[in-house]
């Protein structure tokens, strides 16, 4: 992935770093990748830069990825699916996103905006994560699902099910 630019009090562009971090939220300790960029310190009071000295400091779009990251987080480590598991999950058995998301009742582009941006809920991330754990309820959602065809439920449920014996 390329790394985004950022222009520094300079006036120069810088590259936006990654570093894992560990924090303590609601009394849960969780690891996630913030994004930040590095840029002179200043200091608060006087207006005054030091150039010898670079700290961390965040655009208002890193805060917002940072923020979602750290929720993600949280979700997950209550019992929500990650989005790399759903990933994974549907790669395995050849399902599309938009397919896995009108079988498990959201709407179209539900699970795609989950794997590209975070869990939206911790209720759907968890629902989610039962049906990647029990292949069983997601058979069962597809014979109960009536936006997709007789022929597509007996090919996904061959799919699911192929593994099994």
């Amino acid at each position: 992935m390329e790394a985004k630019k950022v222009l520094t009090r300079g006036n120069k562009p810088t590259s936006e770093l990654y570093n894992s971090i560990e924090k303590t939220f609601k009394g849960i300790k969780l690891e996630y990748t913030e994004v930040y960029y590095l840029d002179c310190e200043v200091n608060e009071d006087t207006g005054k830069i030091n150039k010898t000295k670079k700290v961390k400091y965040y655009t208002k779009n890193q805060i917002d990825r940072n923020m979602k990251a750290l929720k993600n987080a949280y979700l997950i480590a209550k019992g929500a699916a990650a989005p790399s598991e759903i990933i994974s999950f549907r790669t395995r058995y050849r399902i599309p996103a938009s397919t896995f998301s009108i079988v498990l009742g959201f709407s179209k582009n539900t699970i795609s905006n989950i794997e590209n941006e975070g869990i939206t809920s911790l209720s759907s991330g968890r629902l989610i994560k039962m049906c990647l754990n029990n292949k069983n309820i997601i058979y069962q959602y597809i014979q109960l699902c009536d936006s997709i065809d007789d022929n597509k439920k007996e090919e996904l449920s061959k799919r699911l099910m192929e593994e099994s014996i």
